[in-house]
């Protein structure tokens, strides 16, 4: 494991990563329980940027998981902070990454939940509730998709890349760089998707199913058990500017395979 935690973290790393799993899962059996059409939503912008009660009640689900087995642990998550002792120690957990998709119906959304000790993040699990798909890695462990090794694909050009780049605002100023971005990308890379959940999409990319994921200003429950994912299959992840995000802060991201990193900062817009 890289990073400066002690050698106890790195001790309890792997009991991190089983907690997780666990963690993630609760959030995945809230979801599937929760019949959609009944949900309260709630608008966090104009039009857009949706919370919904099944987020609330996730969220509840992950952090008495998380709060079983390390008490002392904060607890971030995109619905509220829980506060402990330990400021070391802090999770990052969004109880449902793709909340509009969930509140349409549409089968793409996630529970993440990773953990970060001494400013690195040292694991991470992503659960997919609606395939059964459960998505693990711990620094210096690999990842692995129920279990089963995680390698990102060999996409060696942008041209031939499936790329992801997505916006959720309704501010026209921040819609229009969007739609700058987006042509950009269309017009270098072999497709582009739009799908929602960044959780999820980083997890893909793990998996060898997408090449990279370009988006700005993300916060760091929807990244931090991704990018764990990502950097253990193989790939990259940082800001516009080349660098490997390491703080867990609102950040712009560049997520890849590794092998067309370069090449595709190279299309961003300036």
């Amino acid at each position: 494991m890289t990073g400066p935690c002690s050698h106890i973290d790195c001790v309890l790393t792997d009991r991190a990563m089983t907690v997780a799993a666990d963690a993630a899962r609760a959030g995945g059996a809230v979801l599937s329980a929760t019949d959609r059409t009944r949900v309260e939503v709630t608008l966090k912008d104009a039009r857009v940027d949706v919370t919904t009660s099944a987020d609330l009640a996730s969220q509840a689900a992950v952090a008495r998981v998380l709060r079983e087995a390390f008490a002392e642990h904060v607890v971030v998550g995109e619905d509220g902070t829980e506060d402990g002792p330990d400021a070391r120690h802090v999770w990052y957990v969004d109880g449902l990454d793709g909340t509009s998709n969930f509140a349409h119906g549409i089968p793409w959304y996630c529970v993440s939940v990773g953990l970060r000790c001494g400013g690195e993040t040292v694991a991470g699990a992503v659960f997919d509730p609606v395939h059964d798909v459960l998505y693990c890695a711990g620094r210096g462990r690999g990842a692995t998709g129920n279990g089963v090794p995680l390698r990102v694909d060999g996409t060696d050009r942008v041209e031939r890349a499936v790329v992801v780049s997505q916006i959720q605002s309704s501010d026209r100023a921040e819609i229009h760089e969007f739609v700058v971005l987006f042509e950009a990308l269309m017009n270098a890379a072999g497709g582009v998707r739009f799908p929602g959940a960044p959780a999820l999409i980083l997890s893909h990319i793990a998996a060898g199913h997408l090449t990279a994921y370009v988006e700005r200003a993300m916060p760091p429950w929807d990244i931090t058990a991704g990018q764990l994912l990502v950097e253990e299959a193989g790939g990259r992840l940082t800001d516009f500017a080349g660098a490997r995000v390491a703080g867990a802060g609102v950040t712009d991201v560049v997520a890849t395979n590794g092998a067309v990193h370069d090449e595709l900062l190279g299309v961003l817009p300036r």
